[in-house]
Parts: C-alpha cells; sequence; structure tokens
C-alpha cells in the first residue's frame, strides 16, 4: 500500500495528526517535532508524507523513542526509524529502519518502493546522525 496519494502527492487530503505536547510545551524533541494521531482517527503512526517539516517524531507514553521519519523537500517519505518488535528481525523491540522511493507517497495504489527493516547498529552512519532522539533504546 501506498502513501494513498497524499500530500506529497498535491492532495488536499485531511490532516489526522496533532503536535504532542505531553513532553515539552512546543511540542518538539532535539528541535524536531512530535506528533500523535488526533482522537477519533485511528492514527497510530506518523504521516505518509510531511505538510511542513522534513522530520517528526512519535515517542511511546513513557517518553521513550518509538519511531522518526524524514522526509525530502518535496514531503516525500524517505527513511523511517523505529523502535518495536519486528519479528523478521529479532526477538522483542529491534532498532531498525527502512527507506522509501518517492513511490510510496506518490501513489494511490499499487506496490510502493520500500526496503525490508535493517537493524541499526552504533557504528552505522544512520545511528550515529540520528542518536539523539533515540531516548531509552537498548542496543
Amino acid at each position: 500500500m501506498g502513501g494513498r496519494g497524499t500530500f506529497a502527492a498535491g492532495n488536499p487530503v485531511p490532516y489526522t495528526y496533532e503536535v504532542d505536547t505531553n513532553f515539552s510545551s512546543d511540542g518538539k524533541y532535539k528541535g524536531v517535532k512530535v506528533l500523535k494521531g488526533m482522537e477519533g482517527t485511528g492514527k497510530h503512526g506518523l504521516p505518509e508524507s510531511s505538510h511542513s517539516s522534513t522530520a517528526y517524531l512519535k515517542m511511546n507514553p513513557d517518553g521513550t523513542f518509538n519511531m522518526m521519519r524524514v522526509y525530502d523537500s518535496n514531503h516525500n517519505l524517505r527513511l523511517e526509524i523505529a523502535y518495536h518488535v519486528e519479528a523478521q528481525l529479532g526477538t522483542g523491540k529491534v532498532l531498525h529502519y527502512h527507506t522509501y522511493g518517492t513511490s510510496f507517497s506518490q501513489l494511490s495504489k499499487g506496490k510502493p518502493d520500500r526496503t525490508a527493516g535493517v537493524v541499526l547498529h552504533k557504528n552505522s552512519g544512520i545511528y550515529k546522525k540520528y542518536k539523539k532522539f533515540f531516548k531509552g533504546v537498548s542496543l
């Protein structure tokens, strides 16, 4: 499933997320907006495309890292980093990432371009670049 013809594809889809101010009054962690799904929308992840930011975070209720999505200048999702159970990658919570081709945010139908999950290690470039966001993550 693609991004369902999202904002990045030029469609005025309703925005079903709001800034999560449970962890800071400005709704940011280390300068990046923390989002949560709006009540009653059934949204629990992060948007398939960005409306205004180059990255968004989702935190767990206890304030620890859950997920980060990074977008390009055209609002397309390009990178997702997550810390949760991913059975094909191991037991328990696993810090991992997926990369996305622009088709993910552009297509309303068809097979999007998304990689399988890849485990993040402390010596990886992606880990080093984004580690400041991984509050509560154990490797």
